[in-house]
């Protein structure tokens, strides 16, 4: 018994590797830039090993790609459902949402960059987990707007407000530490000034009483 379990935490941790591995090479080259050699070198496993776990970089990348959503986009989209007034659901959308981001900072750019090459990569991951949570939030809205309780705008103007908000700092990162000449530590110190206000802020521009 010893020896099975031995033997599948071996496994276990040889995929965990290559997935890391992985993910951190396609994440700054793409699928296209990769290479199956370069990822089994990151992972300190042989190439025919790598080949074991995955029949081709397509089908790595495919893992990868998903993985990365799944990771990000679930924690996210249930705090969607849950049930809380609007005001205390965005405060704790946008704090949740900020820290998931300052761990996993690359993968918005990897999701979008992909995405415009490969539409149905992301239609096939994030429509049938995402879409679906989706609506309950943007009929919330809409039920708070004909309350009077929100800023008349339509809920899905609202909703892409939020995510503009929530997501651009991450996706403009090159170009914001550019034009604000900042060096990654003055980065990370600009979100964390953000992830203090933002979770109000978001509050204040969607509800009429800002509260």
């Amino acid at each position: 018994m010893k020896k099975e379990e031995s033997a599948e935490q071996s496994s276990s941790s040889t995929e965990e590797k290559i997935f890391e591995a992985a993910r951190e090479i396609f994440q700054s080259k793409g699928l296209e830039g990769a290479r199956m050699q370069e990822i089994a070198d990151k992972a300190d496993i042989n190439k025919s090993m790598l080949h074991y776990y995955y029949r081709s970089k397509e089908k790595l990348f495919e893992k990868v790609y998903e993985l990365s959503i799944i990771k990000l986009m679930p924690q996210v989209a249930s705090l969607l459902n849950a049930d809380l007034p609007l005001n205390e659901k965005l405060r704790k959308f946008a704090k949740k949402y900020i820290e998931l981001l300052k761990v996993n900072p690359d993968i918005p750019l990897f999701v979008i960059h992909e995405m415009n090459k490969n539409p149905s990569r992301l239609k096939k991951f994030v429509v049938g987990e995402i879409g679906k949570r989706v609506q309950p939030f943007l009929k919330q809205i809409t039920e708070e707007r004909e309350k009077g309780n929100t800023v008349d705008l339509p809920p899905e103007q609202i909703f892409v407000n939020i995510m503009a908000i929530l997501v651009f700092p991450f996706l403009g990162r090159p170009v914001i530490q550019v034009i604000l000449d900042m060096d990654d530590e003055g980065f990370s110190e600009f979100i964390d000034a953000r992830e203090a206000f933002i979770p109000d802020y978001l509050v204040g521009m969607v509800m009429k009483n800002g509260q």
